[in-house]
């Protein structure tokens, strides 16, 4: 059909049919469409809609230039990255950019990573000065030194400090005569070798009645007081907890009349905790939000016959570890991988407003995600959408950058969702309008109870009523379902929409028996999804997180595309097998990485609980847990799990994991509740039977020798006699012949036949 041929009418319902874009009235709300590409025609002679789709343009269409949203994106700095050579680090770019950009118009960028030698480090060394801890005094010098010397060979840029602490001094936790205080900084972070050792040899060993000591409010103080201190903004920072006792919580400092909940704040005055007798001890909870919030990883030195309750608590506290304090232990050995752990792993956070989504791929969001070999960088390719404009014209701000570090990508985002010619006329009076309105982009914003193309309609007018029909053909003024006003359909009925009342609105696809899947608005016979949904019922989302299979890291499991949410399985490269299953997963070729994917979820649920354990593995996905007295493949759901096992220090963990046929997308584990032994070993039977097998073996060698011998012997008498035979001697007798027989015989009278 040739568009120009059309008559008005015919033509703005084609257009209406290939895009919403000639149902939008003002040129902001064109520009700044998010599901198309809009232009619009400031023309004041223009007839018919003045919003178009850009792909529907003809060259004729507009005598004016047209107005549109133009992407503008500039990287305003971009300091290459530099391990600190020339005397400056840089670890991530880029640094500034600057975007304007329409609604739903995605902005493809990339980030860039790499950490920088001698990164700095601070490692702060807290020590239980109890009176039991004398006995370890030489031991936590020794450590200290050992650690010290280890890092610098790692970086120059180590810093170390130390603090200690023994119980709240009052009873009943300390006698009369004890000398005791909840926590002493002895020494802020420092490169001064001679201060720390220094400070190492300090004999201030205090004294408490009770076993629990008052390790919780250092470590509080310690995170907190980041400027006295000396916590480097920038460094990756380190807490070194040495004791022999278990520690108190909050609620026991009601004891000594400490009843007001730990505020977490700095409480530090020359060094000493002064609020020790106020406040009670922290939680639990409240020591793993403080370091998870300022990026401190803790481990914990205790001696053997602590270590249950503090493997406990490290699983408490995001990050946090356990080693044994003894002088064969491996707590330097951890220090060292913890700092190694935190320069080859990168962690991005993102601070965005809310109308403003970010895509990162690989999603170095999650923990774990990225990690970086030695002297290598690392590219992250990174989307960023306007889902909707802002309630301000004002520009947006958007910072992002790895976790613990200062340096961070700022994106400043002007959101295009006004017009030129909306800014500059803001006369509410303009003479094209009749005074009563706007003139703005080639038409007239009227004010309140005014309508009509100039303004100049109030109420209800039988003028220019043809222009309220849909076609020339039509015999209903606005489809039936609306008022005529000044040659505008004003007032549709609930539920109908555009120019002519012509749409239904509920009439959009419903997917699932909802109208738009419950994610969006039937507006102009189309589906306006909600931000992060798509598709022409909105049944489709835009997140990949669905794809993820539970306590897996990888899309699909590595072998699949995700698809409007789903997984789409593809052949595995080292094979032309396809995975089945929600996932890409349900293949013998992936039992065993799935196994390792889900021990140690699966360890913690057979110790604990699941509530716990989905907070402790940041679990979100739909997971079941079973407990089960022994595994059994003779059900009909459980002969298709896969199984898997791990070792613990008391037996072997049985556990098995399957997508259920009645419920495929909920990870079903079954965990056997009794630990598989091994094998007790019998000495009696392991000594005596190899031991009588070697008997055996001799006695049957000697009776298979005694046979073999009498069958010789057999055959050689046998020859032997035919040829005494053949000689002409008596062979049964075998008589010998030079035998001769005695002259007289003489017998015995004293020998008896009987004896």
């Amino acid at each position: 059909m040739n568009v120009q041929s059309v008559s008005h009418y015919e033509y703005v319902v084609l257009t209406s049919l290939l895009s919403n874009c000639p149902n939008l009235v003002t040129c902001g709300a064109c520009i700044g469409y998010a599901y198309d590409s809009c232009v619009w025609c400031p023309s004041k002679a223009h007839t018919g809609p003045r919003c178009k789709s850009k792909d529907l343009v003809e060259a004729t269409w507009c005598s004016e230039t047209v107005s549109e949203s133009i992407l503008n994106q500039k990287v305003i700095r971009n300091d290459d990255l530099n391990s600190g050579e020339n005397g400056t680090k840089v670890q991530f770019s880029p640094q500034l950019m600057t975007v304007k950009v329409r609604p739903g118009l995605p902005i493809n960028f990339k980030m860039a990573y790499r950490p920088a030698k001698d990164y700095p480090l601070d490692v702060y060394y807290v020590m239980d000065f109890s009176y039991t801890m004398r006995a370890y005094k030489n031991l936590l010098q020794k450590q200290g030194l050992e650690i010290y010397r280890e890092l610098t060979l790692l970086t120059n840029n180590v810093r170390l400090g130390i603090g200690t602490f023994v119980d709240k001094p009052a009873y009943p936790f300390i006698r009369s005569d004890s000398v005791a205080y909840s926590f002493k900084n002895h020494l802020s972070l420092t490169q001064n070798m001679t201060q720390f050792l220094n400070a190492l040899r300090d004999d201030l060993f205090g004294s408490n009645n009770d076993d629990p000591e008052g390790g919780f409010d250092a470590l509080m103080q310690v995170m907190l007081c980041q400027n006295e201190i000396g916590w480097r903004e920038n460094a990756r920072r380190i807490i070194i907890l040495s004791t022999d006792a278990t520690y108190h919580s909050a609620g026991d400092g009601k004891f000594v009349g400490a009843v007001k909940p730990n505020d977490m704040k700095c409480h530090l005055e020359n060094n000493n905790y002064n609020m020790d007798l106020d406040l009670d001890y922290p939680s639990v909870s409240q020591i793993n939000k403080i370091a998870t919030e300022n990026n401190f990883k803790i481990i914990f030195a205790g001696i053997s016959s602590v270590k249950h309750h503090y493997e406990g608590l490290v699983k408490k506290i995001r990050g946090a570890k356990y080693v044994e304090f003894s002088d064969g232990s491996n707590l330097v050995t951890m220090v060292k991988e913890e700092y190694l752990t935190l320069i080859r792993s990168m962690q991005i956070n993102a601070e965005l407003p809310p109308h403003i989504e970010l895509s990162l791929s690989p999603d170095c969001r999650k923990e774990g995600n990225c990690i970086i070999k030695h002297n290598e960088s690392i590219t992250i390719n990174a989307t960023l959408t306007v889902k909707a404009c802002p309630s301000s014209d004002e520009a947006s701000e958007v910072l992002v950058g790895p976790v613990a570090l200062n340096e961070k990508l700022k994106i400043i985002v002007t959101s295009d969702c006004v017009c030129d010619c909306e800014r500059k006329n803001t006369n509410t009076n303009a003479s094209q309008c009749r005074g009563n309105g706007k003139y703005q982009c080639g038409i007239c914003t009227c004010n309140k109870n005014t309508y009509g193309e100039d303004c100049g309609c109030t109420g209800i007018s039988s003028v220019d009523l043809d222009k309220c029909k849909l076609t020339v053909t039509a015999t209903d003024y606005c489809s039936g379902r609306g008022t005529c006003s000044c040659g505008k359909c004003i007032h549709c009925k609930k539920g109908f929409s555009g120019d002519f009342c012509q749409y239904d609105d509920t009439a959009c696809p419903s997917p699932g028996g909802k109208l738009c899947a419950g994610s969006g608005l039937c507006r102009y016979g189309k589906c306006e999804c909600v931000p992060g949904r798509t598709g022409p019922g909105c049944d489709c989302p835009l997140s990949i997180d669905t794809c993820y299979a539970p306590h897996s890291k990888e899309v699909c499991s590595g072998t699949g595309n995700c698809i409007c949410g789903e997984c789409h399985c593809l052949p595995m490269k080292t094979s032309n097998r396809t995975c089945s299953g929600r996932f890409c997963d349900n293949c013998d070729e992936f039992a065993e990485k799935r196994c390792l994917e889900l021990e140690n979820y699966a360890e913690c649920n057979y110790l604990y609980n699941k509530t716990y354990c989905d907070e402790l593995h940041n679990q979100t996905s739909l997971t079941e847990i079973k407990i089960v007295d022994k595994l059994d493949t003779t059900l009909s759901d459980q002969g298709m799990a896969k199984w898997c096992k791990k070792e613990l220090w008391n037996g072997t963990l049985l556990f098995q994991y399957l997508y259920p046929i009645t419920s495929p997308n909920i990870l079903q584990v079954i965990i056997a509740k009794e630990l598989e032994q091994p094998p007790e070993i019998n000495l009696f039977i392991a000594v005596g039977v190899p031991f009588g097998v070697l008997i055996l073996i001799g006695l049957l060698t000697i009776i298979i020798w005694k046979i073999l011998v009498d069958r010789i012997d057999a055959r050689e008498y046998k020859n032997f006699a035919e040829k005494a035979a053949a000689a002409g001697f008596s062979v049964p007798g075998i008589v010998n012949p030079v035998y001769r027989p005695p002259v007289s015989n003489v017998n015995n009278p004293m020998f008896v036949d009987n004896l």
